[in-house]
């Protein structure tokens, strides 16, 4: 039910609309706006350039790919940012591609497809834009976007997992869509197991292989705005459900999980969600950093229903998290935290100049660092483990939510917002190597695929394996996957996997081992 003030709010914002019903603060961009593929310059426009061909063949391999890696790569993210002379405001509004890399004996073969998101499909029959999405308006001012929150939905563009035979893709909360592992045909939104009403999920859940949980937060917004806690077990079974009120109506993309532990970190991005709701601006466009607020931890244990701990720390804005785990009584959690957010919130910030084929501004990079909490004392204490120009970290799969030693993540140039070199960060020491591709080049998230067989230690102060990474190249407009050693970085790729074309900046991988994907 309105209150009095929520009702003058409506009546206003609705009295507004048809005094201007042109106006918005968030519209699409105009499509000339924009140089695909930008120029010496701006040599990362390539990233934000569409890619609107479907492609299944196989990929010319430069160099050699190792024996023992057999199995199914994929990558997610956004694939297509105009339609019919408009473009989207940011990356973060793409509708979603999967790519497949599938090794096998006689190479790699590539696929590509679009998710069929119910958005995707109805745009795609109607060749232009038609709904909100998370930072741009649809076409048509205030009246086209009052009250359409709820149509701001799914484009399967974040994150992408193979659980038991499935493979599902994922945006921020919402439903995932499931796809066909092998061919990547769209099967359909599912709900996991779970009725649809029931939760929400966000883009970054936890897979803990020691217990076979797979584990998921999500938030639903609204004018009391609940946090979703799923688990499901190893078979994919639902095995267990929480909600509770959100302590703050803010921003959040990722969390962290221990053995024992949930730990959700509430950084200061406030959501002015009524400018949001009434048409005014884009869900982006209503956030507002304030770090006199800082952050808010919120400590749930994993099993029971135990009420929260709440401990309050500095502000620290975060994309990811690296890996959490417990320690003696207290819990260890290692994230890559930017003390201003300022290029993502702000109207020349990096994320939003460069789909206008402009550079941008930001001042802050991302920076390794560590909280050491402890739960009973409910305090916190932050130590920089890195402070380099980085983001998009992975570890070995096998050590999530456990102790673990390296860091595998993207590093920028300095003053650069995209990321060029591929480093190795040993978080006991600090101590780091890397391979850079050179400014002309640019890396996604560097993805640890672990050696057939082989039994891993925590402490292992080699942790061979390999990583993989997708490059755009700008000199040539094409991109290839990059196969490294993990424990000799330096000596750059044993392979490229070479495409005919380029592909959009993609977010996050997943590996599935040969054994692990169903026979297409």
């Amino acid at each position: 039910m309105l209150t009095r003030r929520d009702f003058l709010r409506l009546a206003t914002c609705a009295g507004l609309s048809l005094a201007v019903p042109g106006c918005g603060l968030s519209p699409p961009l105009k499509r000339d706006l924009f140089p695909d593929f930008g120029d010496p310059d701006t040599p990362y426009l390539g990233l934000a350039t569409t890619l609107r061909q479907e492609h299944d063949y196989e990929a010319r391999v430069e160099g050699t790919v190792p024996q023992g890696l057999r199995g199914i790569f994929y990558r997610i993210g956004p694939g297509l940012f105009d339609r019919d002379g408009l473009r989207r405001r940011t990356m973060l509004d793409g509708d979603g591609m999967v790519q497949s890399f599938t090794f096998h004996d006689r190479g790699v073969r590539y696929r590509n497809r679009f998710v069929r998101t119910q958005r995707f499909m109805d745009e795609e029959a109607a060749g232009r834009f038609l709904y909100p999405t998370w930072c741009t308006q649809a076409p048509g001012g205030l009246l086209a976007n009052i009250w359409r929150a709820g149509e701001v939905t799914s484009q399967a563009s974040v994150t992408v997992y193979l659980m038991n035979g499935r493979l599902y893709a994922f945006d921020e909360g919402s439903l995932p869509y499931e796809l066909d592992p092998v061919t990547l045909a769209t099967v359909g939104e599912s709900g996991l197991g779970m009725e649809h009403d029931l939760t929400v999920y966000a883009a970054h859940s936890k897979v803990d292989e020691e217990s076979g949980h797979w584990l998921h937060f999500g938030i639903r917004f609204g004018r009391s705005p609940q946090l979703h806690l799923t688990i499901f077990d190893r078979q994919g079974k639902p095995a267990g459900h929480r909600s509770l009120p959100l302590p703050r109506n803010v921003y959040m993309h990722d969390w962290f999980v221990t053995d024992r532990w949930l730990v959700l970190n509430f950084q200061p991005v406030e959501i002015r969600v009524w400018g949001f709701l009434l048409g005014l601006r884009s869900m982006v466009d209503s956030l507002r950093w304030r770090p006199a607020e800082g952050n808010l931890l919120m400590l749930l244990e994993r099993d029971g229903n135990a009420p929260p701990v709440f401990i309050e720390t500095s502000a620290r804005f975060m994309w990811h998290s690296v890996n959490a785990y417990t320690r003696g009584g207290g819990i260890v959690a290692d994230f890559v935290g930017y003390d201003n957010p300022d290029h993502l919130i702000g109207p020349d910030s990096a994320a939003f100049a460069m789909m206008r084929g402009e550079k941008g501004t930001f001042s802050y990079s991302g920076k390794l660092r560590r909280y050491l909490i402890d739960p009973p004392g409910k305090s916190v204490r932050e130590e920089l483990v890195a402070g380099e120009n980085f983001e998009w970290p992975r570890i070995n799969g096998r050590n999530l939510c456990h102790d673990y030693r390296f860091t595998y993540i993207c590093q920028g140039h300095p003053g650069e917002f995209f990321w060029s070199i591929v480093t190795r960060v040993d978080m006991t020491s600090g101590k780091s190597t890397s391979y850079d591709f050179g400014r002309h080049e640019f890396c996604c998230e560097p993805v640890f695929i672990p050696i057939p067989g082989r039994r891993y230690d925590p402490a292992d102060p080699e942790e061979p394996g390999w990583l993989l990474t997708e490059v755009y190249d700008s000199t040539t407009r094409t991109s290839c996957l990059a196969v490294l050693r993990a424990e000799r970085i330096g000596d750059g790729p044993l392979a490229r996997i070479r495409l005919a074309h380029h592909a959009p900046f993609s977010y996050h991988g997943w590996w599935s081992p040969e054994d692990e994907v169903p026979a297409g």
